[in-house]
């Protein structure tokens, strides 16, 4: 397995342990949606969350809103969309960001609440 594909796992397991440690109901992990998945589908109660998860193992990298494109944008709502229709959820939907950069020995983590707004769900 490639390296860069280990760390993207760790980093989805490192973002599911400290979204849990904020009282997250983890609904499902690499939920597909065609050939493409959502990263984490949870609840904090409120809302349906989606997170998209980023790493990165440099320190410096573009903003979190440059993370997201227009079309990785599209496809959130568009599977966001199908995922609240299977499942009849009920709840509001938000999109979130978790960036994980890992430099050195020391990981850190930024939780970024409504990247992508959805404007007709």
């Amino acid at each position: 397995m490639a390296e860069s594909h280990v760390f993207g796992i760790e980093a989805e397991e490192f973002a599911v342990r400290f979204l849990k440690s904020k009282g997250y109901c983890i609904l499902h992990r690499n939920w597909k949606y065609g050939h493409k998945e959502l990263d984490i589908i949870c609840t904090d109660g409120r809302y349906l969350v989606v997170v998209e998860v980023k790493a990165r193992r440099q320190r410096y990298f573009p903003s979190p809103e440059d993370l997201i494109s227009y079309t990785k944008e599209s496809f959130l709502l568009e599977a966001a969309e199908h995922y609240l229709y299977a499942y009849q959820v009920s709840l509001p939907l938000r999109i979130d960001l978790v960036s994980i950069i890992r430099w050195g020995p020391r990981t850190d983590i930024e939780h970024l609440e409504d990247v992508v707004v959805p404007s007709s769900l």
